[in-house]
């Protein structure tokens, strides 16, 4: 069978950053040299929807905001390309005065391949000369799973139906596809409170924060109305010290000993609701009376997706009859009676890919790790996680990590530094994986989703919309079903590596049959 070879480096994903300075190439643009006023009339160019289903219409909007020193007319020239390949232009006369801000919107019918990225070029024209230009990418696939791009909800204060669909509005234009919903919920093991007439207005979560209803809602209708999955988070094993008032057994749970003196627990701030025991995923009971809660929940919001998060290696632990349980051996069973009680997709936070080899047989419909500068203390570690995920299951199913940027900067105010980020976000890219970091609050720095300390520049902003265009448009090369291979790379008078070591250009070779 005829192999394809993909040359992969680390510095490949940085070309997403030349977006915004390149020359039009391919086309017969080819005679412009330059772009002359870069920014002064394309102000925006979006889509209206994170992902479509194969013949769905895509509607694009092209914002112009004349900020040049004259009136414009001209023509716009849209360039729609799956890879190298041109398969479709569009051709439009557009007169603006100086000043002046107007948006047009464009319908394009892509190809109805399933499982296919697009790149969209928009070009302003004088004559022979580009003036400005503005990219958009598009996804078109059956299903979320296949090219996860994972962001988050962390705040649900009383809001405005309108602030809601703003916020996904903005997250859209990262072709975000999926919405991780962190600590939403009343209690972990108790997600939807009692009420006496099953209506809902306000409850606490367990840093004591108020949580709107309305709010939760309109946010999961929002994003489904971008084709975003809305994905219901909680702990696989977690439950309020007040437990036993709910239902919840004794018996059911994990302890540190073998005599079921003290139960395993998970610390949390001292003014928050509670702190969180710890109970046996492999318990039968346990997880009955999870599922339905989880049931519960997804009934009422309209959730897609159960998120399962867990809390890494807990050491030596033991059921309430003292026999050792084995952790991450429980995962598999979990999962997969998760996914066939809840009948929605299941994510599974495998911590520093501690139970990955066993969440990677199951039923999950891509692989997360959250990684760990203490497991995981170079960029490398980064591509061996999605390297790892891919062996595992042979290829069928991508990674998204959790890496959370510039954290030891996140207890007080500041920014984000954006090359740390272009940095970490490259090397997981490239290697094929997905980054979840962009959401509501802006941008992730911590494990505890809602703090937002630091905050995105524009100029972070900007690069992040040409790296998710390219991760989207290219998500054929990137991520779909390419494994490593043992090509030997060299760059002439220029240092390489295989395993991004300092002051070489990381290289490696991807392929696929």
């Amino acid at each position: 069978m005829k192999k394809k070879i993909v040359i992969t480096s680390i510095c490949i994903v940085c070309i997403a950053a030349l977006f915004t300075v390149h020359k039009v190439l391919s086309f017969e643009a080819d005679k412009a040299v330059k772009i002359i006023d870069k920014g002064k009339l394309l102000s925006d160019v979006y889509t209206d929807k994170a992902r479509y289903n194969p013949k769905d219409s895509v509607n694009i909007t092209i914002e112009l905001d004349n900020k040049l020193n004259s009136n414009y007319s001209g023509k716009l020239n849209v360039y729609y390309k799956n890879l190298n390949k041109l398969i479709g232009t569009k051709e439009m006369k557009v007169e603006i005065k100086k000043g002046e801000k107007k948006s047009i919107n464009i319908a394009w019918n892509p190809p109805a391949n399933d499982f296919k990225g697009y790149m969209v070029e928009v070009y302003a024209f004088k004559g022979i000369n580009v003036i400005d230009s503005r990219n958009t990418a598009v996804d078109v696939s059956s299903n979320w799973d296949r090219f996860p791009r994972y962001g988050y909800v962390a705040e649900y204060p009383k809001r405005e139906k309108g602030e809601t669909e703003k916020i996904i509005d903005n997250l859209n234009k990262y072709h975000i596809n999926g919405l991780q919903f962190y600590d939403w919920q009343n209690k972990h093991h108790k997600p939807i409170p009692d009420t006496k007439d099953n209506t809902y207005s306000v409850w606490k979560d367990i840093a004591n924060r108020d949580v709107y209803y309305d709010t939760v809602k309109n946010y999961i209708d929002a994003a489904h109305s971008k084709n975003m999955k809305a994905a219901n988070y909680n702990l696989i094993y977690g439950a309020y010290t007040d437990y036993k008032q709910d239902g919840v057994k004794p018996e059911w749970g994990i302890y540190k000993d073998s005599e079921h003196n003290e139960q395993d627990m998970h610390q949390l701030p001292s003014g928050w609701a509670s702190s969180i025991d710890v109970f046996n995923p492999a318990n039968r009971d346990w997880q009955n009376y999870i599922f339905n809660e989880e049931k519960k929940a997804n009934k009422l919001l309209n959730f897609d997706i159960f998120h399962m998060d867990t809390l890494g290696g807990r050491g030596l632990v033991y059921d309430y009859e003292g026999k050792e349980v084995d952790l991450p051996s429980t995962y598999t069973e979990f999962a997969n009676n998760a996914k066939k009680t809840l009948g929605t997709g299941i994510v599974f936070n495998t911590v520093n890919r501690y139970g990955l080899e066993y969440i990677a047989k199951s039923d999950v419909d891509f692989l997360y790790s959250e990684l760990w500068p203490s497991e995981n203390k170079d960029y490398n570690s980064l591509k061996e996680t999605v390297d790892i995920g891919y062996e595992l299951t042979g290829g069928k199913k991508n990674t998204v990590i959790a890496a959370y940027m510039n954290y030891g900067s996140a207890d007080s105010k500041g920014e984000f530094n954006e090359n740390s980020v272009r940095l970490c976000d490259a090397a997981i890219f490239a290697a094929g994986g997905d980054h979840i970091e962009l959401g509501d609050t802006g941008m992730l720095c911590k494990e505890y989703f809602p703090n937002k300390n630091l905050t995105m520049t524009d100029s972070l902003k900007a690069s992040m919309r040409n790296y998710y265009d390219f991760i989207t448009a290219y998500e054929n090369l990137l991520r779909d079903n390419v494994s490593e291979k043992n090509n030997k790379i060299q760059l002439q008078d220029i240092k390489t590596s295989n395993n991004g070591k300092a002051d070489t250009v990381w290289t490696y070779a991807k392929g696929k049959e």
